[in-house]
């Protein structure tokens, strides 16, 4: 479940397209949209505005290109996740969308339940790929781009939640038990955790805990 509603922009070149997405969406327990963008620019002025928690984002845009779109966001607004929703198919193309900094990347033709899903996924701090090698597709983009991340990041709702379960005890694969991810998903979250924190160990992790209140000492 989630603890709060899930603010949404939806940014996409078609006017129709995004109505009807909207209008879906809008349906979701939980879900709310915040607002619409025509193009990448203006994708980028609406999450300064709006700080939504979820943009939903072509990956081809018109004036500013859905990835330096990403890009942007992801820099200046590291609260706003992107989830990009595409018609291409091509792997290097979605290797590329993680590089920027996106969460999660579907297909135009997915199953709106599926849709949904990697919303609520991408919203937590999850990453999400369609498609039965999602996990390992998941590992090979995202592991090298950890590696690269610089210490003192914003911890994602999922890195605060796994962090917690690692303060009190849990192995990485038992939390990802609890939370619902799969352990390769939890060893990548675990690892961005200890970049963020410069931690060491699981008593560095404990005490990041006890100082920000996730954990009673």
């Amino acid at each position: 479940m989630q603890s709060k509603m899930i603010r949404i922009l939806i940014a996409d070149d078609q006017r129709l397209f995004r109505r009807g997405l909207a209008a879906l969406l809008g349906q979701q327990e939980g879900v709310e949209v915040a607002g619409e963008a025509a193009d990448g620019r203006e994708a980028v002025e609406q999450t300064a505005l709006l700080k939504p928690d979820l943009v939903i984002m072509d990956a081809l845009m018109p004036v500013l290109d859905g990835l330096a779109a990403c890009r942007r966001i992801r820099s200046m607004y590291p609260g706003s996740e992107v989830l990009f929703l595409s018609d291409h198919r091509n792997e290097n193309h979605m290797r590329e969308a993680f590089e920027a900094g996106g969460r999660a990347y579907l297909l135009k033709d997915c199953e709106f339940e599926e849709l949904i899903y990697a919303v609520r996924k991408a919203a937590a701090g999850d990453f999400y790929i369609s498609g039965p090698a999602s996990q390992d597709m998941v590992a090979e983009y995202v592991k090298p781009l950890v590696k690269e991340q610089q210490p003192g990041g914003i911890m994602t709702q999922r890195e605060k939640e796994l962090s917690r379960l690692l303060a009190d005890g849990y192995s990485t694969r038992e939390a990802a038990e609890v939370l619902n991810i799969s352990p390769k998903t939890a060893e990548t979250h675990r690892a961005s955790i200890m970049k963020k924190l410069s931690a060491k160990n699981v008593t560095d992790i404990v005490k990041y805990c006890i100082r920000n209140h996730i954990i009673q000492p």
